[in-house]
């Protein structure tokens, strides 16, 4: 017998390789790997895995980016309020009021804007406002963004 004949007739080489007892192999037997379909779903499951994971992980850098221009900018709001409490008397504040600073840090450059409110919230202080702006890539356009500070300084203040 052979082998293409045993499996139409006896059914029998389901699993085994042989075709009854002749001891002849079947034609499926032979085959060997993976069918073109089997290896295209599979194929398909790993970009679709693969694709949610890059979502994931351009979301997540992105949102990283973000957080960190937002800590440099409040490190350089802070440090620039430190700076203006040290170098400034209480009564040239108001010279401050419309100057536009910029500064560099970690190669991104922040434009520093002040304000000053004189006799806010009441007559013997000041109120310092300051707002941190730069430019930022997203997806690849430069996005406008800011930050803003505010301290009270009081007569008090050397």
């Amino acid at each position: 017998r052979d082998g293409a004949t045993c499996v139409k007739r006896t059914g029998d080489c389901a699993g085994t390789g042989f075709c009854g007892r002749s001891g002849h192999r079947s034609p499926r037997a032979r085959e060997e790997g993976f069918s073109l379909l089997e290896v295209m779903v599979a194929s398909m499951l790993v970009i679709l895995v693969f694709s949610g994971v890059s979502q994931y992980y351009v979301g997540g850098r992105r949102q990283l980016d973000y957080e960190e221009d937002r800590r440099a900018a409040t490190e350089l709001l802070a440090d620039r309020i430190d700076g203006i409490r040290r170098e400034y008397l209480y009564d040239e504040l108001p010279a401050l009021s419309g100057t536009d600073t910029t500064y560099v840090l970690y190669n991104r450059s922040y434009l520093v804007s002040h304000v000053v409110v004189p006799g806010y919230p009441e007559t013997h202080a000041t109120t310092l406002r300051l707002t941190a702006s730069w430019t930022a890539k997203v997806a690849g356009a430069d996005v406008a963004r800011s930050m803003d500070a505010a301290t009270i300084l009081a007569r008090g203040m050397p």
